[in-house]
């Protein structure tokens, strides 16, 4: 962990530096791309964005306030003060330089730079209180009685029910009912809302004319299908969405079948914090239980209240164990950055990530294998245990 010569001043280390930088991208996109922020909120959060930038840049690379909303069109790198690693900023950008739409990711991306940053000892900062208090509300929650088939119940039915209906949440238990609250209006289109069919949480409305976007707010759910349009005819009726693009199906990685749409005033919904923190990672932790257990292998899903994500048993006379932690993530170079500063050792654990990261594998070996981490991705790792049972993957 390094300390950019700009900042040697103020000490504020690198990691820290690109968090600041997400935090100002994330500010300013939001003033530069949304058509109906008053003129005076939008002027404030510019304001805000530029007084981050110049301070993790410091006084021998400050920058005027018109090249500083130049540089927030390209990538988030630019904003960094001369010799401080990028980490991945250099291909991240807050507004897409095609379209002009903001980077729906950017809440993402700055909770996965800012759990790197909050390991450097930094003053606590307030939104990353904000969602350390949602996260561990959410624990508590789960861990409540200390019992681990009430902890795999109550975790189970917020990852697999995001939203719902307040028919259908009446079903789920009673100590949940606190993670969930009212759809937001940026959410809501003409009184109702739209669930992703994938993580089954409301997705993101972004009407054009009469030409209504309805897209997940997950980029790999996004890419699997769920992004729609609908044309608003102006009748009293749910809207009929379409698909922009068709996806084939793959285990662990279904396309998205058709949105479901409620009346948004009788849906109840966990709040973004609890979305990214558990629904996301999640949704392949129970996907690689249920596929698993489907062919006969033993699966326990957070063994000791999460001491890891899941352990696979396949029995014989030698039994084999894989104890597995999966880590869904935007960028693998804050996972990495993050599992280095904590100094997390792996040694005995599979860490397994979603296989569209196959790419990153090696990078991941690479950097960690020092550690005892065993990196492999989600179907990697599924036929390895199949081939160990004796059945079939495919």
């Amino acid at each position: 962990m390094g300390t950019s010569p700009s900042a040697d001043r103020f000490a504020i280390p690198d990691d820290h530096l690109r968090f600041m930088a997400l935090q100002a991208s994330l500010l300013a996109a939001d003033a530069l791309t949304e058509p109906a922020m008053r003129s005076d909120s939008r002027a404030n959060a510019l304001t805000r964005a530029y007084g981050l930038v110049m301070a993790l840049r410091g006084p021998a690379h400050s920058l005027g306030f018109a090249e500083f909303r130049t540089l927030v069109r390209g990538p988030v790198a630019g904003l960094l003060p001369p010799g401080c690693p990028p980490e991945g900023l250099e291909a991240i950008y807050a507004i897409n330089p095609k379209t002009g739409e903001r980077n729906v990711e950017l809440e993402a991306l700055e909770g996965e730079f800012g759990e790197v940053a909050r390991e450097c000892g930094v003053l606590p900062y307030w939104p990353w209180l904000r969602q350390e208090l949602t996260e561990h509300k959410a624990y508590a929650l789960f861990r409540k009685g200390g019992n681990q088939a009430a902890y795999i119940l109550r975790r189970s039915f917020v990852i697999r029910n995001a939203a719902g209906t307040q028919a259908m949440l009446q079903m789920m238990p009673k100590e949940l009912n606190d993670l969930y609250g009212r759809v937001p209006e940026d959410r809501v289109y003409d009184r109702r809302c739209f669930l992703c069919p994938l993580c089954r949480w409301p997705m993101q409305v972004l009407p054009n004319g009469p030409i209504v976007t309805v897209s997940c707010a997950n980029r790999d759910h996004r890419d699997r299908g769920a992004r729609y349009l609908f044309d608003d005819d102006g009748l009293d009726r749910a809207p009929r969405l379409v698909r922009t693009r068709d996806v084939r199906d793959r285990l662990l990685a279904p396309a998205a079948s058709d949105a479901i749409v409620h009346e948004a005033a009788r849906v109840l919904m966990v709040d973004p914090a609890c979305w990214r923190s558990h629904v996301i990672p999640g949704l392949l932790e129970t996907a690689l239980h249920d596929e698993l257990s489907s062919r006969g292998v033993q699966v326990e899903l957070w063994p000791e209240m999460d001491r890891y994500d899941l352990r696979v048993i396949v029995a014989g006379r030698q039994p084999r164990v894989w104890k597995i932690d999966v880590k869904d993530v935007l960028s693998v170079d804050a996972l990495i950055n993050r599992l280095d500063r904590k100094n997390a050792d792996g040694t005995g654990l599979h860490l397994v990530v979603p296989d569209r990261l196959s790419s990153d594998v090696p990078l991941l070996r690479r950097r960690l294998s020092s550690t005892g981490w065993k990196v492999r991705t989600a179907s990697q790792l599924a036929r390895e245990v199949c081939r160990a049972q004796g059945v079939p993957w495919r």
